[in-house]
């Protein structure tokens, strides 16, 4: 259907339009009155065609704003599931690997002589085992100073097991338990070098 409101008045007072005119025409109806007649039958015509299209073309509008909405809706939920998917990827990834995502502070590099723990205190940490705080203290570091020359750290040596047996071990994963003090044992002094020596 063509848009009425464009649609041209046409003009039936011309010969195109004498079969039109016959069928109005009696004793009373002339040809002008005839014209007269065809005329405001089209007016009215057109007038009603005006307001089918109208209310169709805003229907039209109507349905293709509510299948916008829709579109934006489902579109806005399914990122939302794929937000919802990756947070929930990355957070099983943080707790799996939790200390790949532990935070860097952002310090400058040490411009003094850097203090580096006993190899028993470097082997508890790489297992991620517990290690006792003595050896960051100043005279746990400074044992350590002292031994880290001296070990080889493909040497062995022979321990004794909890079921007796005798067993060969990486000389850098033993240590003489006895020369260790407990971390309830140390002094607010030691506490405040191991501080000091972890934030550096």
């Amino acid at each position: 259907m063509e848009n009425p409101n464009l649609a041209v008045h046409p003009d039936f007072s011309t010969d195109k339009h004498q079969e039109a005119h016959s069928h109005l025409l009696n004793d009373i109806v002339n040809d002008d009155q005839a014209a007269c007649i065809l005329g405001t039958l089209w007016d009215i015509n057109n007038a009603k065609d005006k307001l089918r299209w109208n209310a169709n073309r805003a229907e039209e509008a109507q349905m293709a704003t509510m299948e916008a909405e829709q579109e934006a809706e489902d579109r806005a939920q399914e990122e939302c599931h794929v937000h919802e998917e990756e947070e929930a990827v990355w957070t099983e990834e943080q707790r799996k690997n939790k200390y790949k995502f532990t935070p860097v502070h952002d310090v400058e590099m040490p411009s003094g002589p850097v203090n580096i723990p006993a190899p028993y205190a470097q082997h508890k940490l790489k297992k991620a085992e517990y290690c006792e705080l003595y050896f960051f203290t100043n005279v746990g570091l400074a044992e350590a100073e002292s031994i880290n020359s001296l070990v080889d750290d493909e040497a062995l040596t022979l321990l004794k097991s909890d079921n007796g047996q005798h067993v060969w071990v990486p000389a850098s994963s033993t240590r003489d338990k006895s020369s260790i003090i407990k971390d309830e044992d140390l002094t607010w002094e030691q506490f405040g070098e191991v501080a000091i020596c972890s934030s550096m």
